[in-house]
């Protein structure tokens, strides 16, 4: 039998060391820290902010019609205001004065043009002498005319000489009284005569071809030069400046009895009976631009509606120039250049949700809005917005009609999750 090991084992004994002073004291400040500080922490983390009820603005989701629309300004100009003008240089003389009345073809201004007035005598003195010089051009033709017609009835009268001497020779001829060769000699004066008598008439006839020629020419002249005098009197009489229809003397755009330049701008007649208004839009709202588009109109306190007739093609000073007319009738006296305060309505919307507009747009770029729960208390909540108008914001989703939502800035509690509201 094998004995154990007993006897050879040595029993060794564990001597445990105390832990050092300062790792004690280390953990037990922090131990005495969590727990003290537990409460803070937890306050900290579950903190919601106490916003006063005067600082905030509430208001309800309603349900409606919806306008977008963009509020724009500008000023009422008349649609028929022209410009009048001088033709040529000279000295102006203004008849009327600003804000007087007018009618259509009144006489306003008279222009003296000294190079105008020299121009025309000159051209009449040129017409005078194309007529004297037709008319020496028809005697002419007349007197050459008339040699002609001597020089074709010697011609005619040579022609009847020699048929009686050729009827003479030819019955001589036959008895034997004159010889052959007399005869011939008779027919060849003849042909001769007959052949002078004919060159003589086809000149009659040329020259009166020629001379019909020669009389267009010359009253084609006369003519032409006429034409010339009856512009620089037309030029003459437009010196006399006369408006294009009944209105108003808007500006003097030159000084009396001065001396201008041919195309200067003198007045401008405003037609009262009509108007336009003429609207600034930003070019954000460029491409949303139409013709036939309502604007919404205010004008001293009026409400008037027009329709846009015209766009402007260029952009300044990031806007765009529109012309609206007035389509609503309306007993209001406008001014030239009144301000106008008008709305462009793009699009319309029937039977949605809808809120104010309000700062909160600015906080969370229209995603989340805060909503009272009760008197007390709010909530952030996530909602999309469609389209908007001057006054209201379309909500498509995370809301339902009668909700009441803050619309007033969030900066003092954008990052809070809820919020209470005190008095």
């Amino acid at each position: 039998m094998i004995a154990d090991t007993d006897s050879q084992d040595e029993k060794i004994s564990i001597v445990k060391k105390p832990l050092p002073l300062k790792l004690i004291f280390a953990l037990t400040t922090i131990l005495l820290t969590a727990y003290f500080m537990q409460s803070s922490i937890s306050q900290w983390y579950s903190s919601i902010p106490n916003v006063e009820i005067n600082t905030l603005t509430i208001a309800p989701v309603i349900r409606g019609d919806l306008i977008r629309d963009v509020a724009v300004s500008g000023k009422a100009v008349a649609a028929k205001a022209p410009q009048l003008y001088n033709t040529e240089v000279g000295k102006i003389t203004l008849l009327v004065k600003p804000g007087e009345a007018v009618t259509k073809n009144q006489l306003v201004a008279i222009l003296e043009s000294p190079e105008l007035n020299a121009l025309i005598k000159q051209q009449e003195s040129t017409l005078d002498q194309l007529s004297i010089n037709a008319n020496r051009g028809d005697l002419e033709d007349k007197e050459a005319k008339l040699d002609l017609e001597s020089n074709m009835n010697a011609a005619q009268s040579s022609l009847n000489v020699a048929k009686r001497e050729g009827q003479r020779a030819e019955i001589a001829h036959k008895k034997q009284i004159i010889s052959e060769v007399d005869w011939l000699k008779s027919q060849d004066v003849l042909a001769d005569a007959e052949r002078f008598y004919k060159h003589a008439k086809k000149r009659v006839i040329l020259a009166d071809e020629r001379m019909t020629f020669e009389k267009q020419y010359r009253q084609f002249l006369v003519q032409e030069q006429q034409l010339i005098l009856d512009e620089l009197k037309r030029r003459h009489q437009a010196l006399e400046i006369k408006t294009p229809l009944t209105g108003v003397v808007g500006n003097w755009l030159v000084a009396q009895k001065n001396s201008i330049a041919a195309n200067t701008a003198i007045m401008t007649i405003v037609d009262l009976s009509e108007y336009e208004a003429e609207l600034s839009v930003p070019e954000f709202y460029a491409d949303d631009l139409g013709l036939g588009l309502t604007v919404a109109m205010q004008i001293s306190g009026t409400d008037v509606i027009g329709e846009i007739i015209a766009i402007s093609p260029e952009i300044k000073g990031n806007q765009v120039k529109v012309r609206a007319k007035l389509v609503s009738k309306s007993s209001i006296q406008l001014r030239q250049n009144q301000r106008i305060n008008a709305r462009i309505e793009f699009e319309k919307k029937s039977d949605v949700l809808m809120l104010k507009r309000g700062g909160f747009m600015g906080s969370f770029a229209g995603k989340f809005a805060f909503k009272t729960l009760d008197n007390n208390t709010a909530e952030k909540i996530a909602i999309s917005t469609g389209i908007n108008s001057v006054d209201y914001i379309e909500l498509i989703s995370g809301v339902v009609e009668g909700d009441q939502i803050i619309i007033s800035d969030y900066q003092q509690f954008n990052y809070a999750e809820q919020i209470n509201i005190s008095d």
